[in-house]
């Protein structure tokens, strides 16, 4: 096994050497397969061809698994984006290295395997990009594709913060055309975190703050938890951390705010100070108040559920906290639908526990939505990491599994089921409830 990190970055000319011929050999490119390159100064597996929906990244934990690799490295030309974020999810979850030389190709999707890496290296111009294009094997007319790239973008996103990617990787590639590549260069890779610096401690090196040290900040999408499923109180867990307390908050108002109006509304008259600083201007709580029962009555039928892992916090007496909401919200009387993605930023008094401030924008809206799909993809996303990863009964799972169990009521509430009833676990999907749905309970 390899000594560290440091180590294997100072042999990348040898390796670019053992996988040089990895490439020589290599068969044009198919479905996934896997390659294991043995030699100093460590173990290595190549995820050969193209990305495709069949693909099961379980069989990556097989193989990483079984090798005992020390590091993780690419030669594909790309493919399916869902299924390559897919990969890079398991490649954190096995808290791997990746590795990526000029020799081998990574590119398009690939890129989004490759920064699942818990410590990573590329060469410059070893890593292509440009942007995704919808497959011809799908019809869809031109409505259904533009919000289809959409809630895509924002799972990139969403995916690129999880892995602590600056989110300039997805900003490029959409300036390239899908039918060009655009390589990554060294200051492009160190200054979007593409690369993690060499002095980064590895998960074995990493030790949790000692007891009673102060709250650490997470201001940076490089400082960002390794898990979707996780968020600032993966780095701080102690009963009475205030950066977990306010990421508690942040989930729990959300939730409270997706219930029927009158409940939302009574949990809104106790969590903001008697004057807020309220999107730039300074007012009293009964502004606020009736800003949001205006709003709860335009939409009395919502769902706001945080990203998972999109959340940064810094405490020292009051918490400034900012992530990414997806939200979906209608109105029977009126027929109307809302969904779409915003940033927010709140100010919470720890000693009062009260918001002080809070500011945010949209950064995207699903025109004509009829179906909660993010907010699904969230549900989706939380499921695969509480049924697959391989750490059951580790943290970051049972997070995953305890969100996951929060939000399927929150669908329900939405009028979205999970499942009918006499029909086979394997088969259940959400879907707008009927009369032989079932109402979801916890997995």
């Amino acid at each position: 096994m390899l000594v560290g990190w440091v180590r294997m970055r100072k042999f990348v000319s040898l390796i670019s050497l053992l996988l040089a011929f990895v490439a020589l050999a290599g068969e044009g490119h198919a479905a996934i397969s896997y390659q294991r390159v043995d030699g100093a100064p460590g173990r290595g597996l190549v995820i050969k061809g193209v990305f495709e929906f069949s693909d099961d990244p379980m069989q990556l934990v097989d193989e990483y698994t079984q090798y005992q690799a020390d590091y993780i490295s690419f030669d594909s030309p790309g493919g399916n984006v869902v299924t390559a974020i897919r990969f890079g999810r398991a490649i954190r979850a096995l808290n791997a290295r990746t590795l990526q030389i000029r020799a081998l190709e990574c590119a398009s999707a690939c890129a989004f395997a490759f920064v699942g890496g818990v410590e990573r290296f590329a060469e410059p111009g070893s890593i292509g990009v440009h942007r995704i294009s919808l497959s011809d094997d799908v019809p869809m007319d031109n409505k259904l594709a533009v919000s289809t790239v959409q809630l895509m973008t924002g799972e990139i996103i969403g995916y690129l913060t999880d892995m602590g990617v600056s989110p300039n990787l997805l900003q490029l590639s959409l300036s390239i055309d899908s039918t060009d590549i655009r390589y990554l260069t060294a200051a492009e890779m160190r200054d979007w975190n593409i690369n993690t610096p060499e002095d980064m401690p590895s998960a074995q090196e990493s030790a949790p703050p000692p007891p009673g040290a102060a709250p650490q900040e997470s201001a940076t999408p490089a400082d960002m938890p390794s898990d979707p499923s996780a968020s600032e109180e993966v780095a701080a867990s102690e009963p009475g951390d205030l950066t977990t307390e306010a990421v508690d908050f942040v989930n729990r108002y959300n939730d409270e705010w997706s219930k029927d109006s009158a409940s939302a509304l009574a949990f809104m008259k106790g969590v903001y100070a008697d004057e807020v600083s309220f999107f730039g201007n300074s007012v009293d709580k009964d502004a606020v108040l009736k800003e949001k029962a205006a709003f709860a009555q335009r939409w009395p039928e919502r769902i706001y559920s945080v990203k998972p892992g999109s959340v940064t916090a810094s405490c020292a007496g009051k918490c400034e906290m900012s992530g990414i909401v997806e939200w979906f919200a209608g109105n029977r009387d009126t027929g109307k639908t809302s969904a779409g993605m915003a940033e927010f930023s709140f100010v919470w008094n720890t000693a009062s526990l009260q918001i002080e401030s809070e500011t945010g924008k949209v950064l995207a809206t699903d025109k004509g939505a009829k179906a909660p799909d993010r907010l699904i993809h969230q549900w989706t996303g939380l499921d695969d990491i509480c049924r697959t990863s391989v750490d059951r009964d580790g943290p970051e799972t049972l997070r995953a599994c305890k969100r996951r169990d929060e939000l399927g009521p929150l669908l329900n509430r939405a009028d979205w089921c999970y499942g009918h009833k006499d029909e086979a676990g394997i088969n259940w999907e959400w879907h707008k409830c009927d009369a032989n749905s079932r109402r979801y309970t916890s997995q």
